[in-house]
């Protein structure tokens, strides 16, 4: 039987594991457009970055300007932020472009300038590109050119055996806990797109011929006067053809068949498009998804994976690793976009999510949650915005104030002992409740505000908040010799990688297809 919150809140207590500080390691990635002028860069990845298939710090999401900046696993956020503050240090040393500091990227005229990224001419390369080809195809390359933060938590193997893991095999307490956090976290993820969300603006190049439901702002972009992050609408990171897969997330078994399903279910007008044209490859497959990560979702659960492994088959054979959180905005008031304050309360509210009741998830509960998280993306700040609370319409303030409440009682359980980690997380309760009480100080309410007191477009907002933050490192004055060493070591692997002789890319293709068990 599920423990209750209080119930497990003291088992927390009783094993000395609420200090959760001492179990906790996590890891980020941060999307960032590289601009030139005042639109995307159309130029090749820095040399001087290291090669996109092999650098560990810097490589590229889906475009040749979409950089992609990766820390690794940190027993500390103060680490963590630390090294973000490295690589990005690095990166604006090494690149005489503009670092586009929002989500929403900058005016793009025609969709024809994202270049889409290469990897060289290895296998692994090429499957990498094609894949984004297939994302080209299916959603157009505009939207692939929004950015945003991915959080990768996880807890230590001891904090799981010291809270109950001698009663089933490791591998399956895990699973089984972070998949109630996963469940519990996506019921309130809504919250987070609140309190959070940086992008109630667009270009109007950016909806170009897209039907769309926003209003003029000015001569340039478009908004919604209460909207918190329009990236995650679907504007921005959604697919119809996941609208009804309703993955549930109740067990691993299950959540491995969804996805199964998704890699392996035509989708007819995926079928159309095909997956060849003039003799060359235009993406993966014509299913729901081309591979696991096209699955769209505030968060997933994880494993690190060797190359050529398919991540489905490591999960089911070796267990959940991590969670990855997939729902940040790229905070541009905050030079490296993600704040001390937000890492804080992100790892406050994923534990008050792994110690509440482990509950199951309904078909009617997952359309709940996608109900609330459009009404929040579009209309988060309109203070008589109602979010359903199984089945009852609740004012929005009202929500909030429940869960920040269950969060506040995670955080009183906390040993006095632990200081600063107490210290830290009530400073960010109180800075989140400040922005339950006046949206206004929410980052989309913040954008507006600058945007209207000096009668800025989405373009100059962002070209003043690039100025400060190239000041902030230029500032800085950092031994960066690791990640020198890294951009030439990984230039020295790509190189070496292009020699080696490989099976014809078809042959490649076929057998990852094939490798789904």
């Amino acid at each position: 039987m599920s423990k209750s919150f209080k119930e497990t809140l003291n088992l927390l207590k009783d094993s000395n594991l609420e200090d959760f500080s001492k179990y906790t390691f996590r890891g980020i990635e941060k999307e960032s457009l590289r601009v030139s002028g005042t639109t995307i860069s159309e130029s090749d990845h820095p040399e001087s970055l290291g090669s996109t298939l092999t650098n560990q710090f810097i490589t590229t999401d889906f475009s040749e300007a979409l950089l992609e900046l990766i820390t690794n696993k940190q027993n500390s956020i103060d680490a963590s932020l630390g090294q973000l503050e490295d690589v990005l240090s690095y990166v604006y040393l090494n690149c005489d472009e503009i670092i586009w500091p929002s989500s929403v990227p900058c005016a793009i005229e025609n969709e024809n300038q994202i270049r889409i990224a290469e990897y060289g001419s290895t296998n692994s390369g090429r499957l990498k590109n094609l894949y984004r080809k297939g994302l080209s195809e299916r959603y157009g390359s505009m939207m692939q050119c929004v950015s945003g933060i991915h959080y990768n938590f996880s807890l230590a193997d001891e904090f799981f055996l010291h809270l109950g893991a001698e009663t089933h095999s490791l591998k399956e307490y895990k699973n089984e806990s972070y998949l109630s956090l996963v469940r519990n976290f996506r019921r309130n993820a809504w919250l987070l797109l609140y309190l959070f969300g940086a992008s109630p603006i667009v270009p109007k190049t950016f909806i170009s011929g897209r039907e769309n439901f926003l209003e003029e702002l000015n001569n340039e972009d478009f908004y919604l006067e209460y909207a918190t992050c329009l990236r995650m609408s679907e504007l921005g990171y959604m697919s119809n053809a996941q609208d009804n897969l309703y993955i549930a997330y109740n067990n691993l078994e299950e959540y491995v068949e969804n996805l199964l399903f998704a890699l392996k279910k035509k989708y007819p007008k995926y079928e159309e498009i095909g997956t060849e044209r003039n003799g060359e490859y235009i993406q993966i497959n014509d299913s729901i998804i081309q591979i696991e990560n096209e699955y769209y979702s505030s968060i997933r659960p994880k494993r690190i994976v060797g190359s050529g492994e398919r991540p489905i088959n490591v999960l089911r054979e070796k267990g959940i690793e991590y969670v990855e959180v997939r729902c940040l905005d790229n905070d541009p008031f905050d030079p490296l976009s993600l704040s001390s304050e937000t890492s804080y309360f992100l790892e406050a509210y994923l534990m008050t999510c792994l110690a509440d009741e482990n509950r199951i998830a309904t078909k009617e509960e997952i359309i709940e949650i996608q109900t609330n998280w459009q009404n929040v993306v579009k209309n988060g700040r309109n203070p008589d915005l109602k979010i359903l609370v199984k089945g009852t319409e609740i004012p929005i303030k009202k929500a909030a104030q429940s869960i920040l409440e269950r969060i506040h009682t995670y955080v009183t359980s906390i040993s006095d002992q632990a200081t600063d980690l107490k210290i830290n997380l009530n400073k960010t309760l109180e800075l989140q409740q400040r922005k339950i009480d006046h949206p206004d100080l929410t980052p989309s309410g913040k954008i507006l505000k600058t945007l209207k007191e000096n009668n800025f477009n989405w373009t100059e907002f962002n070209l003043e908040i690039f100025k400060e933050h190239k000041k902030y490192f230029a500032q800085l004055n950092k031994d960066l010799t690791y990640l020198k060493n890294e951009a030439e070591a990984s230039v020295k692997k790509f190189n070496e990688l292009e020699k080696e002789k490989e099976i014809p890319f078809a042959d490649f293709l076929k057998n990852y297809l094939n490798a789904l068990n």
